[in-house]
């Protein structure tokens, strides 16, 4: 018999048996999310923790800015955050600034240290002041509550800048961050986790049903012999081995795992032995000699099909292989099989199927 022109790709999707074969992984995403969490968060606190440097203390301050209106009218629309925080680091407001600082602190390190914050009202300015020492923070903070309103009562369109608030300076919280860190990386952990499986389960040339080598090749699938010895299959075995095997006195058993193949088939037809017709069984070396392969092109061969173990590659070579030698191949049987799979595939209630 010829294999059939078999591509496992174009097969066809069963949506049951598919899912099935999901289910038995499914506990790789969350596995795989949980390790893709641990990562990220570890990552996250070694950059902002370990590699972060000293931390940075931040000196917060508050300023009310009041605007000519009579002169110039809606003056404060032409002012927002980002305005501020850019003229905050301008040479205009540092030389009035500088003139409270001491003389080792550079206007380099008082532009990289002050931002402005989002400010919810033209008005009112929020001014921070962060660097690795909480009381140079403390002192540049000072200098611009000094030197502000100095430059407010020179700049067009204001009447002057007055600081309502000034705090000591805390510490700046580090990893405030990492609840988010873990959920990323929980979900890339299980997205590539799942884009693996998918692509694992389309890829998988693995045996599960009798459909699957009904599929693929012309000849008969004797039966399945399940772990827990399902006493139904292994009667449907039985009786298909009786009705095409039973008038050969010699069967030769092929397979990729062919020890373990072949004690489980022995095992299941042991109560058998003492029957006329129960053939002797001889194992097909591989690779085999041009000798064997006369032998089994006499009395045919019989394939021992491991299941679920991804070798239906190498099922085919060997199928190929005997081809070559006009071997016939008379049956096959699947072993090893999950009871818990079929009888989720298969159902069978009031079937007697399993």
């Amino acid at each position: 018999m010829r294999t059939r022109d078999e591509k496992f790709w174009q097969e066809g999707m069963d949506g049951k048996r598919f899912a099935l074969c999901l289910f038995r992984w499914i506990w790789l995403l969350p596995a795989s999310g949980a390790v893709g969490a641990v990562a990220a968060v570890g990552l996250y606190l070694l950059a902002t923790v370990v590699l972060g440097g000293k931390p940075g203390y931040e000196a917060f301050s508050q300023y009310r800015i009041y605007f000519d209106s009579e002169k110039y009218g809606e003056i404060q629309d032409y002012y927002n955050a980002y305005t501020w925080g850019d003229i905050m680091r301008t040479d205009e407001v540092l030389d009035y600034v500088m003139d409270y600082l001491p003389e080792d602190v550079t206007r380099e390190l008082v532009r990289s240290c002050v931002s402005v914050g989002q400010m919810n009202d033209v008005r009112i300015m929020p001014l921070s002041v962060i660097t690795q020492d909480a009381a140079l923070s403390e002192t540049i903070a000072a200098a611009y509550a000094s030197g502000l309103p100095r430059f407010a009562q020179d700049l067009e369109g204001l009447t002057g800048m007055e600081c309502w608030r000034m705090d000591e300076a805390v510490q700046v919280p580090r990893a405030t961050r990492t609840g988010y860190a873990g959920g990323l990386g929980f979900f890339l952990g299980a997205a590539v986790a799942g884009f693996a499986l998918l692509i694992y389960l389309c890829l998988d040339d693995s045996v599960y049903l009798e459909e699957d080598l009904s599929g693929r090749y012309a000849w008969p699938v004797l039966g399945t012999v399940t772990r827990e010895k399902d006493e139904k299959l292994l009667q449907e075995m039985r009786t298909n081995w009786d009705c095409l095997l039973a008038q050969r006195g010699e069967v030769w058993l092929a397979g990729p795992d062919l020890k373990r193949g072949k004690g489980i088939l022995e095992e299941c037809l042991a109560g058998r032995r003492e029957g006329e017709f129960f053939p002797r069984f001889r194992e097909m070396p591989w690779p085999a000699s041009l000798e064997d392969m006369a032998h089994m092109r006499e009395e045919g061969a019989v394939l021992l099909l491991p299941w679920g173990t991804r070798d239906g590659r190498l099922i085919r070579h060997m199928v190929l292989q005997l081809e070559k030698h006009q071997v016939e191949i008379v049956g096959a049987v699947l072993y090893d099989a999950s009871d818990a799979f079929l009888r989720s595939y298969y159902g069978g209630k009031g079937k007697g199927v399993i």
